[in-house]
């Protein structure tokens, strides 16, 4: 999280300092039509099984950035996408390795339609809905740069969040969520019992900047 916080520090100082409320009853007199928000977000590991490449990808925790454009529809609510990127580190064992776990990295890639919900006034609650889709690829072996199979595959992903987060203007927002996401491998070369549904972990800081009026 110390990580994450640096990332903010210079934008929020830089930004705040421009939109000082001098009368904090107005910033609750207009809302922004539209939201952006950029984010980090630590993850925890977790593991695929692909009995289409009879692999495994065990992929320890990491850092996930995320940008997401979305529309004001009521009082606190929006609705929008989000777009995730991270070069996640991971232990890939697999035929491609003759079995030998090698330490390897791969892109995780999300697109997800995104309902944000956050209650209060400068001091605020935060509710998220997500559904959309995680994207592995590039697998590349560390050291060598062999490339690994497969070369994309796409699971069908959604989630919940909650958290916190605090207004410094009518159109600056700093949110601190906990996301709690599911994706579904497909279930190809594995047994009809094994379980393809993995949970994906992580804290997310958010700088959230309204654009226009509604």
């Amino acid at each position: 999280m110390r990580r994450l916080l640096l990332l903010f520090v210079p934008l929020v100082a830089a930004h705040a300092g421009a939109q000082i409320v001098r009368h904090p009853q107005s910033m609750y007199f207009t809302e922004p039509a539209a939201w952006v928000s950029f984010g980090a977000a630590l993850s925890q590991g977790w593991t695929v099984h692909d009995g289409s490449t009879g692999s495994v990808w065990e992929f320890g925790s990491g850092t996930l950035y995320s940008a997401s454009l979305e529309k004001t529809i009521s009082g606190g609510t929006t609705l929008g996408l989000r777009g995730v990127t991270s070069r996640s580190p991971l232990r890939y064992t697999g035929t491609a390795t003759g079995g030998v776990p090698t330490d390897a990295d791969a892109n995780v890639s999300q697109l997800l339609a995104v309902l944000h919900v956050a209650s209060g006034r400068e001091f605020h609650s935060v509710l998220e809905l997500s559904l959309g889709t995680t994207l592995y690829s590039n697998f590349r072996a560390r050291g060598t740069d062999v490339k690994l199979p497969p070369d994309n595959d796409p699971d069908f992903t959604f989630g919940f969040g909650y958290g916190l987060g605090y207004n410094f203007s009518p159109t600056f927002a700093i949110d601190v969520v906990q996301d709690l996401q599911t994706t579904v491998h497909q279930k190809t070369g594995l047994s009809a019992g094994e379980d393809t549904s993995i949970r994906i972990n992580s804290t997310r800081l958010i700088a959230r900047f309204g654009l226009g009026s509604r």
